[in-house]
């Protein structure tokens, strides 16, 4: 039995996919079988599954790149199935693994090209291409005329997005837009995401085979079978403590507890505190905040109030005379509010003392966040699932 979220009301749907259905030629089955999903407007929901359950094929019908057999596709209201299908793709933004840039044009006219063809003038193209380019974290002036092959993977990846968003769409299909970057730079990607998101508010659907990336990123997801045929379609929180059928239950797999904390954010818990000096401060002065702290190093902070350097009772002693940003190790496993328990824990296991620094938007240090918070932050979890569980257990008993 599918476990749903509430019907949304009409006005609140941006993409309704109604009986939805491909078969391609010579197969025997349909690639996507009778389909019907709400999807509403300015959430991200992903659609997730085995390899061959329909899940790219059933995103590219949405822009008509593959043509439905049967079914509608309805957008904004308008059953967009018989349209102009190049009209429409240019009321959708479209990012993918590959990211797709144009190699032989350069950055600022591969993000113009929607806008371009949409008919604006110059003047409002190049400003829309500034704006897009600051938004996604890359200067227009260091990055507007460069090449793709001089930029990275993820500087790539970011202009993938930029370009999907030049004519301003109302919808985003993203094909595993991170997939084929590397694991530190995929998170980092999909943090800066969201991030954007939570400014643009745009309705994405969003497909991977990553479960946990599902969870990070959706605010719904739909864990699809052979055919998409849904296999429940709810929240990440009703997915990992309800999961509908052991389809859903052996497509989680185990750790649930540790996904749950891609649910919750930095921003969320209390911060512990760690003691901190100034970049301008004297070697006496480290020595007494160290004395009077029970921790084995200090955090230094440079001019701005931005984490620079760990130094330790060790460095101190070895190295008398030079400047604390002079001394110890460069402060590495640094997140933002909001980043992820799950995202912080990956810093943490890493990092020389076994924390992650946490600072605001301007790079500044707001506390630090270790391994006892993400227990207690586990914990709570369980709690919650056992309370929310026998809560339910006690909706669905039936009076003897």
């Amino acid at each position: 039995m599918n476990r749903t979220p509430p019907a949304a009301d009409q006005a609140e749907i941006m993409i309704r996919l109604e009986n939805l259905t491909k078969r391609f030629p010579g197969s025997e089955r349909n690639a996507v079988d009778g389909l019907s999903l709400d999807i509403r407007k300015g959430e991200i929901v992903v659609l997730v599954g085995p390899s061959g359950c329909g899940k790219t094929t059933t995103m590219k019908m949405i822009n008509r790149i593959i043509e439905p057999s049967s079914g509608r596709i309805i957008l904004g209201g308008e059953d967009v199935t018989t349209t102009n299908p190049d009209r429409l793709r240019r009321r959708i933004g479209y990012v993918i693994q590959q990211i797709g840039l144009f190699p032989h044009i350069t950055i600022g006219e591969n993000v113009a090209t929607v806008p371009k063809l949409l008919g604006w003038d110059a003047a409002r193209v190049r400003a829309r291409v500034d704006e897009l380019l600051t938004t996604v974290n890359m200067d227009p002036a260091e990055y507007r005329d460069r090449f793709p092959n001089q930029l990275s993977g993820g500087q790539q990846q970011r202009v993938g997005v930029a370009r999907a968003l030049g004519g301003d769409p109302e919808v985003m299909l993203m094909d595993e837009p991170f997939g084929a970057i590397d694991p530190i730079t995929r998170d980092r990607l999909q943090n800066e995401f969201l991030r954007l998101q939570a400014e643009v508010r745009k309705t994405i659907v969003f497909v991977t085979h990553d479960i946990d990336e599902a969870i990070k990123m959706g605010d719904r997801i739909a864990i699809l079978q052979e055919g998409s045929r849904i296999a429940q379609y709810d929240t990440p929180e009703r997915i990992l403590t309800a999961p509908a059928n052991d389809f859903v239950r052996d497509f989680i797999g185990g750790g649930a507890s540790l996904k749950r904390l891609s649910l919750s954010r930095v921003r969320d818990i209390e911060l512990a505190s760690w003691p901190t000096v100034s970049a301008a401060d004297s070697q006496e002065q480290a020595h007494r905040v160290l004395r009077e702290s029970d921790r084995g190093s200090v955090l230094v902070l440079d001019t701005e109030g931005r984490p620079a350097r760990w130094v330790g009772a060790e460095d101190l002693r070895r190295d008398t005379t030079s400047p604390l940003d002079r001394l110890g190790t460069e402060t590495r496993a640094v997140i933002e509010p909001r980043a992820t328990l799950h995202d912080a824990l990956n810093e943490l296991i890493s990092a020389r003392y076994a924390v992650a620094v946490v600072v605001d938007e301007d790079g500044r240090y707001q506390g630090v966040v270790d391994i006892d918070q993400i227990n207690d932050a586990i914990r709570s979890m369980r709690r919650t699932s056992v309370a929310e569980a026998r809560a339910e257990s006690r909706q669905t008993e039936v009076p003897s």
